[in-house]
């Protein structure tokens, strides 16, 4: 089982997944909270990141459903993870039926700071 993908910046938007994943009628996305964390952006950089907070604190995003273990080396590229601007890690998100564990990505070492 793949886990879903929580995404708080560019990939919320539905032309952004389809250049990276392709038109792909099999995604679909529900709105989540990922509490204990949240966004940073940065004047340096373009996109936004998420880091480790204080336990009120909450980014409010969406999970994509349907991804495939195929899709997330291609997910990785994107987010840069070999170059360690971001890093993927497991989390768990609150929708609005029940807590769901996801992957989503993090400021990596490399992120700016």
């Amino acid at each position: 089982m793949t886990l879903p993908l929580f995404v708080y910046g560019s990939l919320r938007d539905p032309q952004v997944r389809a250049h990276v994943l392709g038109e792909r009628a099999d995604l679909s996305t529900i709105p989540a909270i990922l509490h204990g964390y949240a966004r940073q952006l940065m004047p340096s950089f373009d996109y936004p990141f998420i880091v480790p907070a204080k336990p009120d604190d909450r980014v409010e995003g969406e999970i994509i459903l349907g991804l495939t273990e195929a899709d997330y080396p291609v997910l990785d590229e994107y987010e840069d993870v070999d170059n360690g601007l971001y890093v993927r890690d497991t989390v768990t998100v609150e929708t609005a039926d029940r807590p769901v564990d996801a992957w989503t990505y993090l400021r990596g070492p490399a992120g700016p700071s």
